[in-house]
């Protein structure tokens, strides 16, 4: 974690984003207890650009991780899961899947077959699904979880949950709901992010959602992942998805980035003062307990500095 000087910018920023969580945080509690079924304004393009004199004793600080390369931060973001399961062997795990998050299972596996870490005990919850998708198909999110992680780790497919894009959309709302929501909160959530500035599947708008929803697609993740299909006609166009209120409700959240796709992004969540629907992994300034694991490069381009 970076603690910054006092007056310096990085320090000013922060202390921005704890007035801004301040002045929000019950806007945000109202938006994150209401239905998943309801859109509403959730935070709209709020600048901070007018406060001045800005004297907190206590403030957010997102703790960012930046590596010497892709594969690093895959690592990176795996020890932070492998800790929390160590800390807590029954913890409940959000996680995501996408080409980002790909390379974190392998050194999960990993660990659990070096015995350094026991998956048995754990729960899981998966961020998204696409609808229409057979749950036996290649390219559902099924799948990927089942052999990527579910099957090398020796998870027990019963302490799973990915969402099924077959079912009735309001039974499966429900369903993931239950999931979600079962027993106890999600401990640790991993994320990717997408080139539109989606977390989850939760796209760029005017508006966000807060729970459980079905969420058109953006053209770009659209094409982004047009690489997984024969073709892009062959790409999903909706999704059932965790909405942001979901996702922030995490007790700590881990993000993964990489790429000069993900330039604009990185730059709006970690050096810009703006939280904005429009790029909605901005979201994540206001989040308690926030990681952002990011390469050099991505960083430099980015232009953020420790």
């Amino acid at each position: 974690m970076y603690i910054y000087k006092k007056n310096s910018k990085n320090y000013t920023n922060y202390i921005r984003m704890q007035r801004m969580f301040k002045i929000n945080i019950k806007r945000l509690q109202k938006c994150i207890a209401k239905s998943g079924h309801v859109q509403y304004n959730l935070i709209v393009d709020i600048s901070t650009r007018n406060i001045s004199k800005l004297i907190e004793k206590e403030y957010i600080i997102m703790k960012v991780i930046v590596t010497k390369s892709y594969e690093e931060s895959c690592r990176a973001a795996a020890n932070e899961i492998i800790t929390q399961v160590q800390k807590k062997p029954e913890s409940k795990l959000g996680l995501a899947t996408g080409g980002t998050a790909e390379q974190v299972y392998p050194f999960l596996v990993d660990a659990y077959k070096e015995g350094k870490v026991d998956f048995s005990r754990i729960t899981t919850v998966n961020l998204d699904e696409y609808i229409g998708m057979d749950p036996d198909s290649p390219q559902s999110y099924r799948s990927y979880m089942a052999c990527r992680f579910f099957g090398p780790a020796g998870i027990d497919a019963a302490n799973t949950y990915v969402p099924s894009g077959r079912n009735k959309a309001e039974d499966e709302i429900q369903l993931f709901n239950e999931k979600l929501y079962e027993d106890k909160m999600v401990d640790l959530q991993l994320l990717g992010v997408g080139v539109s500035g989606h977390i989850g599947f939760n796209e760029p708008g005017e508006k966000l959602t807060a729970g459980v929803h079905i969420e058109k697609l953006d053209e770009s993740t659209i094409a982004a992942n047009s690489r997984f299909f024969d073709s892009p006609d062959d790409v999903p166009k909706e999704a059932i998805t965790m909405g942001i209120g979901d996702i922030m409700k995490a007790e700590k959240i881990v993000l993964i980035a990489t790429g000069e796709n993900k330039v604009p992004v990185m730059k709006a969540l970690l050096t810009d003062d703006e939280i904005t629907c429009k790029i909605p992994a901005t979201m994540l300034k206001m989040h308690r307990d926030a990681t952002i694991v990011i390469d050099a490069e991505l960083a430099k381009a980015a232009g953020y500095q420790n």
